[in-house]
């Protein structure tokens, strides 16, 4: 039996790829055993395996399919949150990340995928909200809030902004958080 799949017409070039990290050399050793004891035929076995493979990148392809269909849902639903503060506070989670759990962390949670769940990116993104010297101001350089004043102002100015007052506004639920954040900060509730 050949180890290879060329004469199986492939939409990606992963096959050679795919048998090396799916398709083991003891699954290859296996199946020829097999073939062998069924008194298969070159050909017959060389069909099977051909199946084999193609259905194995199916698989592939349909696991990578959903992922990106996956990332793109939490990317909409994360942006429909946060608005245009989103990539403020990805930046704000990555920081967070690296500093306290470094790279081996960030190299994790890519492997892994745990990086691309919504639970998990917004979770750290309030994280990294949280542990901000001004517990509230996303994207602005964390500067210690020294007076009533300047929080009275900052929620004065976000409370006059469409996307607090408009329920519709895809920032609402966002600037809604944040003036709620900067009242409790203002009367000690944290």
């Amino acid at each position: 039996m050949n180890n290879n799949t060329e004469s199986v017409p492939l939409k990606e070039e992963m096959a050679q790829d795919l048998i090396n990290k799916i398709i083991d050399e003891e699954t290859v050793g296996e199946f020829q055993t097999l073939a062998s004891d069924l008194a298969l035929s070159e050909e017959q076995a060389q069909g099977i395996w051909n199946w084999l493979v193609q259905g194995a990148m199916s698989f592939v392809e349909d696991l990578n399919r959903d992922a990106a269909e996956y990332c793109s849902e939490t990317e909409e639903y994360l942006r429909g949150v946060y608005g245009n503060s989103l990539e403020a506070r990805k930046k704000a989670a990555n920081d967070l990340i690296l500093k306290y759990g470094g790279d081996e962390l960030v190299a994790f949670l890519k492997k892994s995928g745990i990086g691309n769940c919504r639970e998990i990116l917004s979770f750290l993104m309030n994280l990294a909200d949280a542990a901000s010297e001004d517990r509230g101001l996303i994207g602005e350089k964390a500067s210690v809030l020294s007076s009533e004043e300047k929080i009275k102002a900052e929620i004065a100015r976000l409370m006059a902004e469409p996307a607090y007052m408009q329920a519709r506004h895809p920032e609402h639920d966002a600037t809604v958080q944040q003036v709620y954040r900067l009242r409790k900060h203002l009367f000690g509730e944290e």
